[in-house]
Formats: C-alpha cells, structure tokens, sequence
C-alpha cells in the first residue's frame, strides 16, 4: 500500500517544515491511518506540500529514529509493526512519570482543580457514548491536564510521544479499548487525588497505565502481523 499524507490542520503553524511534517506521519501512524507495510513515497509528499526532498527526509530520519519506519530505498520508507520493547519501554517511562505526578496532585490539588477533574470525567462519559476513538482525546486532555496542574507540564512532549505508542495499538486492534473501562479507571484516580490518597492514586495510574500489556499476548495472537520482536 503507497499512501500520500496531506497536512494536518491540527499541526501548529508556526513549527519548522521538518517538524511539521514529523509530527504529521506520526499521528497519521499513531492513529493506524498509515498501518504497517504502507509505503511512504517522499517526492510526493514533498510535492505535494511544496518543500523539498530534504526536508521530508529529515522527517522520515525522526521517525526511523523512533522506530517508526524504516528506509527501503531512496525515495522510499515503509511502515514498521509495532515494536513490543518499545511499546513496553513507553508504558514504563510513562508509569514513572504519572505516578509521580498524580502523588503530587493528591498532596497538593485544590478544589476548584477537583472541581476541573470532576468536569472531565463528565465530559469523558458524554463522549465516550460515540466510541472509543473519540475518547482518546480527551484521555490526552486528561492526562495533560494532570501534568500542567502538578507543575510538570513540561513534560508533556514526552508523555505524548510514549502515549501514542499505547493509542497505536488501540487504533490498530479493534475492540481493545473499551470506554466505560477507561473512564471507570480515570474516575478510580481522581477520586483518589480528591481523598488524598497518594498511595492509591498511584497505584490506580499504574493499573490504568498497563491494561495495554495485560492485554498484549492476546492482541499479538490475534493481530500477528501488527508486532514485531
């Protein structure tokens, strides 16, 4: 499958060609709109947003770095399955960070913050009633949230590289995120951050954070093609 990715609208304008053209793919991969074995083709990309071939492949080197793609001829990269290493070294990463943050959070949140997480949950049910690929959003507004409030919003460009690699595979094995589960263990960590409980906020986060790898071995029995190592 050769596939041509046209700009994101959701791409900040102001952000070098390269990157643009980075942060593009990757959500297009992230969201399984380019699954693995497509083949990119970077003269038409490059033509088709007026840069050069340079420029696009400085892009495609970002995403092989990440272990996106790899390169298979000049002009060419294709797809690459999802790692399990790296999709377990992502849910790591992120288990360190949120832990930590969400026992900041139980020590420190006020109650007009409380009142904000209470919001979102609503706001998740609400969506959640369409399908889960409209809820992985607001799980990113969730989790950012989270983040900015306990004063390591700096962070998020990390938080948000790790997560995609989890959203990957929610986008790619139909059926693996069920939204009434990802709301129901959102609303575990905010009642948790609301009692004060910095223990069991944590211990929520990481329950919440590896459903992904209690359900691996059944995804790559039923989607084999979709992983690799």
């Amino acid at each position: 499958m050769v596939l041509r990715v046209a700009p994101s609208a959701d791409i900040g304008s102001d952000l070098p060609p390269v990157r643009k053209v980075f942060l593009s793919l990757r959500d297009c991969i992230s969201r399984n709109r380019l699954p693995a074995g497509t083949l990119i083709v970077l003269s038409s990309i490059a033509q088709e947003r007026d840069l050069s071939v340079e420029t696009v492949s400085g892009a495609v080197l970002m995403l092989s770095l990440g272990g996106l793609v790899e390169r298979t001829a000049e002009d060419e990269a294709r797809v690459l399955p999802i790692s399990e290493q790296r999709l377990r070294n992502a849910v790591f990463l992120r288990e360190q960070s949120e832990v930590e943050i969400v026992r900041r959070l139980a020590r420190s949140a006020n109650g007009d913050f409380l009142n904000d997480l209470r919001e979102l949950i609503l706001r998740q049910k609400l969506v959640g009633m369409r399908g889960p690929r409209d809820l992985l959003r607001l799980d990113a507004r969730f989790h950012r949230t989270l983040a900015e409030r306990a004063g390591l919003g700096t962070l998020w460009p990390w938080l948000e590289e790790w997560k995609l690699c989890i959203d990957r595979v929610r986008f790619t094995v139909e059926g693996s995120l069920a939204p009434e589960e990802m709301i129901s263990q959102h609303s575990g960590i905010v009642d948790r951050i609301i009692m004060r409980d910095a223990d069991g906020a944590a211990a929520a986060t990481r329950y919440h954070l590896s459903g992904v790898l209690r359900q691996l071995p059944e995804y790559r029995r039923t989607h084999a093609g979709q992983f690799c190592d």
